[in-house]
């Protein structure tokens, strides 16, 4: 069965990343990167370690706005190759001039 990702849920949970990184890595089938973002979100939010979880939480906003303004084709093609490569891409259509 293919399981579609869709950018929109990419982006909310990237965003949701603020309060609790990594949720977007682990939607988008990357629990290695997912499991680094919660423990630098996490583990290292105390005061000596401060920086460490705002890496993190800075790291998932980026990453919405890269996918906020990525297009759809390239969203599918990096997270949905699957879908991407049953899907044809249909020719962009042609307009000619009337003289």
């Amino acid at each position: 069965m293919i399981s579609y990702r869709h950018r929109a849920i990419a982006i909310l949970l990237a965003l949701a990343g603020i309060f609790l990184p990594g949720l977007h890595k682990f939607y988008l089938r990357q629990p290695l990167w997912g499991g680094v973002y919660l423990l630098l979100g996490l583990l290292f939010s105390t005061v000596p370690y401060g920086s460490l979880g705002s890496i993190a939480r800075i790291a998932c906003v980026i990453e919405a706005v890269w996918y906020l303004f990525q297009g759809a084709d390239a969203f599918d093609g990096t997270f949905n190759p699957e879908i991407s490569a049953v899907v044809p891409k249909l020719p962009a259509p042609r307009f000619e001039k009337s003289t």
